[in-house]
């Protein structure tokens, strides 16, 4: 009976073994297995480092400068903020009043040279006016105003077409705004460009001698234009002022066009 049990004891571990074997031969091949998993991630880094440097490669090398040009001349154009200004007990009044004194306004314009294209109007505005008096709002009338933005191209006759405007438009005139611009720009601009250019070149030349580089030609090449025109004078009083006798002087000063330029050069 021993005997017997004694066989089957050792017939349980011979199976018991086997079975461990079997296991340790199929956790054995799971890392087999995942092992292409695992590779695949040198291969992802080895690309990204491969774009990464074809992403450095494809960056634009070369020499980068700015360069500014100027030229400057007189002014050609006078631009003129000048209209009527009417107060009345009623808006149909003001308005009369406004437009009667616009007309005269015009005609004066027009005698001066002045063409229909160059005048139009920039402002026009009803409101009713008021005062007050121990806290109490009073109507006290309307007012209308009536703008124009006039372009005198005979500069010299500047002070000639607000003097003619002054005795047409009487105590009603105003005079808000005087600026000046050069109507044709071309020629500065293409004066400006060259010194621009050669300012920029110049620039490029002597980096390149200080880094102990050769300069290569221009890659790259961008503009900005600074339009010539004056600020306004505006006259925040109002109603213009001056007397019969007296001549009116226009000092149109210079203006200057600026051309500003961006360059890239490679570099050999």
């Amino acid at each position: 009976m021993k005997k017997g049990i004694g066989v089957l004891l050792i017939a349980g571990a011979l199976l018991a073994l086997v079975l461990l074997a079997a296991c340790g031969s199929d956790s054995s091949a799971s890392p087999q297995e995942s092992a292409p998993a695992t590779s695949s991630e040198p291969l992802s880094s080895a690309h990204s480092l491969t774009s990464a440097s074809q992403a450095s490669n494809s960056e634009a090398q070369g020499l980068s400068v700015s360069g500014e040009g100027r030229a400057s001349a007189a002014p050609d154009v006078a631009v003129l903020g000048l209209g009527v200004s009417v107060k009345a007990a009623s808006v149909g009044e003001a308005n009369s009043q406004t437009q009667d004194a616009m007309s005269d306004l015009l005609d004066s314009l027009e005698d001066n040279g002045v063409q229909e294209k160059d005048i139009q109007t920039s402002q026009f505005s009803v409101y009713p006016e008021y005062d007050y008096r121990n806290n109490e709002q009073i109507l006290t009338g309307y007012r209308v105003t009536h703008m124009l933005q006039v372009k005198v191209r005979d500069i010299d006759k500047a002070g000639e077409v607000i003097d003619d405007a002054v005795e047409a438009g009487g105590d009603l005139l105003q005079v808000q705004s005087i600026s000046f611009t050069i109507d044709d720009t071309t020629a500065l601009r293409s004066e400006a460009r060259a010194e621009a250019v050669a300012d920029a070149q110049s620039k490029a030349e002597e980096l390149a001698t200080l880094a102990g580089v050769s300069l290569g030609k221009p890659i790259y090449i961008s503009e900005s234009i600074s339009t010539p025109y004056s600020q306004p004078y505006y006259d925040r009083g109002g109603v213009y002022a001056m007397e019969a006798e007296a001549v009116t002087e226009i000092s149109t000063g210079e203006l200057e066009v600026v051309v500003s330029v961006y360059m890239t050069y490679t570099i050999e």
